[in-house]
């Protein structure tokens, strides 16, 4: 039993370093300085949003691009609350920026996809970005993904996103844990198969998404456009990149307590089982259990003798663990103290464990709606 255990957090711990390593391999470049060429589309699907919409639009107005080179495309998710009527002042109130408020057409299980394919019926630039309701976006972020694509002339661009830090220990865990999905994520491209990305920072080439249609292929799963497109943008053969830029990082709001968050990775754990990419499913059935190895280190080493050497199990992962984190940090510059990322090492195991449990029972709520997958 020890021998199983020590191997599977031995293999965790080569394949988590090797895609740290991967991702420390990116090299930040600066704006270029010429004139800017590409032509984007902002889609952002909403649903009942109406305290996180001010402050994306605040962000949207700050942002250092030619408003004549950007449109702004706001999906009405069937909304209950102001969110619908915010947009639309927001509009009227900026007639110099190209804003358009669309009704979601259901045209996907997903609603988030949905959304996407209604706005794709409209979308007339050149680059598609995709984000999120209860995101801030940085003001370079547009003149980012311009020099970007002039220089590689990508078919997908993943880019970095952040937690917003706060004070409670569940955000403190969101910041901490979003991280590390970060640095192996966007360190996977580094690779021959990039294994996933997030839809609150993702770019496509418009005539590439109309061409391979990679919606199509997953409409009827309620999560994962993002780690889906990316697998048929792969299986097409299209060029995919990651840009790992500080300065075009996007910040995203943390759930609110353990309950919300639970539902949001019952939500994401719930689409691992359609995954056509092989080696994503085997590295997180190597995390979940590498993760409950631990855990069940510590009750045999409690009612049974020989599991005396357990801790060396912990204080690998906990160091791999640490290696990534410290790496994330210095990209993103997080201000959590050592307290907490010590705290945040020690409970994961348990948290993590929990999350791939609850997942089993194949159903969770997301935005007032109740799904069973």
């Amino acid at each position: 039993m020890m021998g199983l255990m020590s191997l599977c957090v031995l293999v965790y711990c080569a394949c988590i370093i090797f895609y740290t390593l991967k991702f420390k391999s990116f090299k930040e470049n600066g704006i270029s300085k010429k004139t800017e060429t590409t032509t984007f589309s902002i889609v952002i699907p909403f649903r009942n949003e109406e305290q996180c919409l001010p402050q994306l639009f605040k962000s949207i107005e700050q942002l250092k691009y030619p408003p004549n080179m950007f449109e702004i495309i706001l999906v009405d998710d069937h909304s209950g609350d102001s969110s619908r009527s915010l947009c639309e002042n927001w509009k009227i109130e900026n007639d110099g920026l190209n804003i358009s408020v669309l009704d979601n057409k259901n045209l996907a299980k997903s609603p988030k996809k949905s959304a996407v394919l209604t706005a794709l019926l409209k979308i007339k630039h050149k680059y598609v970005i995709t984000t999120d309701a209860d995101c801030l976006l940085p003001e370079n972020w547009l003149l980012h993904f311009d020099s970007f694509i002039r220089k590689n002339r990508s078919d997908l661009i993943a880019g970095p996103v952040k937690m917003i830090e706060g004070s409670n220990f569940w955000n403190k865990f969101q910041v901490l844990d979003l991280m590390s999905l970060q640095v192996i994520g966007l360190g996977s491209f580094k690779t021959s198969s990039a294994l996933f990305c997030n839809a609150a920072n993702l770019c496509y080439k418009t005539q590439t998404l109309k061409d391979i249609q990679p919606f199509q292929s997953h409409k009827s799963i309620v999560s994962g456009d993002d780690v889906f497109n990316l697998e048929v943008f792969q299986k097409n053969k299209k060029k995919v990149d990651a840009i790992v830029l500080r300065e075009a990082t996007v910040w995203t709001k943390a759930e609110k307590n353990l309950r919300d968050l639970t539902q949001q990775r019952m939500r994401w754990a719930s689409k691992a089982k359609f995954y056509k990419n092989s080696w994503l499913k085997a590295l997180g059935l190597i995390v979940l259990m590498t993760n409950l190895c631990l855990v069940l280190s510590l009750v045999m080493a409690v009612f049974f003798e020989g599991f005396d050497h357990f801790w060396w199990l912990w204080l690998f992962k906990l160091g791999t663990d640490f290696y990534t984190l410290y790496t994330g940090h210095l990209f993103f510059k997080d201000h959590l103290c050592l307290r907490d990322y010590f705290m945040m090492l020690l409970i994961y195991p348990f948290v993590s464990s929990y999350f791939g449990l609850m997942a089993l029972k194949g159903d969770f709520m997301w935005k007032g709606r109740h799904y069973k997958v």
